[in-house]
């Protein structure tokens, strides 16, 4: 077994108070290092000191992008002009104090699959190179609205089925930690700029870990939304649905009050609902860890993790225990695991197949024809998946209505629950074959990647929100996070466990500078 680090010596975040030291003279005329690795509460209190404007964060991040972008390959689309633009339009909205909210003049970053317009939303396929959006996604223009300013895309796989950051259109991102590995997928592009500084915070989508892995192979925090509570609309290929099955948007950042920030933001109805619909998610009273009664799944015999990730999470629930916190140990909700992770392929691969064309559909109903009823491995699943009929489709939601039952028992004996966000820490990259045909490499064995659907499918099946924090690293000083998954609606409760994990040294660390490619 491979031993992680201890959470290393260094400032602890804080989930109330975010403040930086004062700024220098040099700072503030133009000096962008010292907000490099910033979070955004920091940047956003700085501002509000008068201690640095907008201009000056869009020249943080653009220092960065201009520094290791061609290294890394995280954003793809920028325009920096107009984010200048942007940020002093902020800058003199807030010096006539007419702030628009706490991400007032802070630089972002979108995944490319979200639509902006004027911009291309390619989701990583040539044929798409000149599909140009003609109006934000609703995530956009709330981002716009809350007055945050928008640098550039993120990079995203084909189709956004990997979790890997590869295609034809914009090539390989790679991961800011060691760049002869992948930052993840399918917001591998996210997590990168985040990481690397580029960008003070993004916003991904998540269908399969597609926000969680990337903020486990990267060192960052990140949320995946509970289902539905953040329009789709504008996501994707043809303009998306608000609410499609399974799929949710979600932030990534380098601070766990960050993520809640941004939520706060982009949460809520879509079109004519957001006319009498109000969303108020409840308010997570609980302010130490000692007041939660917290469940911890290291490992499960379906999907096998490495044995440094096992080691790393449960060490935090020994350190939690220690610190007097009511800790349940192989906390699981009551139900048939590998039928599970079955329901979820299918609909997962159901919700997915509008983004086959009429001939890869052609194909993948011939191949169900030939898969056996009783295969569980992905590689039929997948077609089964795309050609499932309706009456099909309808019987499997009254399967996962009795999973998410289950999960509602085990909330009634514990508040959150830990675990793996995937099987091994950030992998080299490999862009052969297509993901179903590679594997990975877990305890000396070699695992299917697509195992790891476990880890992204046990919650997100039903729904379930689910922070992913800074856990530690393995030996060799690759991150590791884990997942704090909570109740439907209770994505204020696992962001608050974030936070005081943050608080106790569970945070981000910047990458090593100057990494050479192996």
């Amino acid at each position: 077994m491979t031993p992680i680090s201890s959470p290393p010596d260094r400032p602890i975040g804080s989930a109330s108070a975010c403040s930086l030291p004062p700024a220098s003279d040099s700072a503030s005329q133009g000096n962008t290092a010292p907000f490099r690795y910033a979070t955004l509460c920091q940047a956003a209190d700085a501002m509000r000191n008068d201690e640095v404007d907008a201009v000056t964060l869009v020249a943080s991040c653009e220092a960065a992008f201009r520094a290791d972008n061609a290294r890394l390959n995280a954003i793809v689309v920028s325009d920096f002009s107009a984010a200048y633009a942007a940020a002093r339009a902020r800058d003199q909205e807030r010096r006539a104090g007419q702030l628009r909210g706490p991400l007032h003049g802070i630089p972002f970053t979108i995944k490319e699959s979200f639509d902006v317009s004027g911009w291309p939303t390619t989701m990583g396929d040539p044929a798409h190179s000149d599909n140009v959006a003609s109006v934000h996604a609703d995530v956009v223009k709330r981002l716009h609205h809350a007055g945050a300013v928008l640098l550039g895309k993120t990079n995203v796989p084909i189709y956004l089925r990997d979790w890997q950051t590869y295609n034809d259109v914009y090539g390989t991102t790679r991961n800011p930690r060691d760049p002869s590995r992948t930052p993840g997928g399918s917001s591998g592009g996210s997590a990168a700029a985040v990481c690397s500084g580029m960008s003070f915070f993004d916003v991904g989508s998540d269908v399969g870990s597609s926000i969680r892995n990337p903020a486990h192979f990267c060192g960052i925090f990140s949320h995946k939304s509970t289902h539905g509570i953040v329009s789709l609309k504008g996501h994707g290929l043809g303009g998306g649905m608000a609410v499609p099955d399974i799929n949710v948007a979600g932030p990534l950042a380098r601070s766990a009050r960050d993520l809640e920030l941004v939520l706060n933001a982009i949460a809520g109805p879509a079109g004519e609902a957001a006319s009498a619909i109000r969303l108020a998610l409840p308010v997570c009273e609980q302010t130490d860890l000692r007041a939660f009664r917290i469940g911890v799944l290291a490992n499960h015999p379906l999907a096998e993790v490495d044995g440094a990730v096992e080691h790393c999470i449960v060490e935090l629930g020994k350190q939690l225990e220690k610190a007097g916190a009511a800790v349940v140990w192989d906390a699981r909700p009551a139900l048939d695991a590998a039928q599970l992770l079955r329901t979820y392929i299918l609909l997962l691969r159901a919700s997915t197949s509008h983004y086959l064309d009429d001939g890869a559909f052609a194909a993948a109903l011939t191949a169900s024809d030939t898969v056996a009823a009783d295969d569980p491995r992905y590689a039929g699943l997948q077609y089964v998946g795309t050609a499932l009929r309706h009456r099909e489709w309808l019987s499997l939601q009254t399967l996962r209505e009795t999973f998410c039952e289950a999960w509602r028992e085990l909330f009634a004996d514990i508040d959150v629950l830990l675990c793996p966000v995937a099987a091994t820490a950030a992998f080299p990259l490999d862009e052969t074959g297509a993901p179903w045909q590679r594997t990975l490499n877990v305890n000396g064995q070699a695992q299917p990647m697509t195992t790891q659907l476990f880890w992204a499918g046990h919650s997100g099946l039903c729904g379930l929100p689910s922070t992913v924090v800074p856990a530690g690293t393995t030996a060799s000083g690759l991150p590791i996070g884990v997942q704090i998954v909570a109740p439907l609606y209770h994505d204020l409760r696992s962001l608050r466990v974030a936070a005081l994990l943050e608080e106790a040294g569970y945070a981000f660390v910047p990458p090593a500078p100057h990494i050479a490619l192996a």
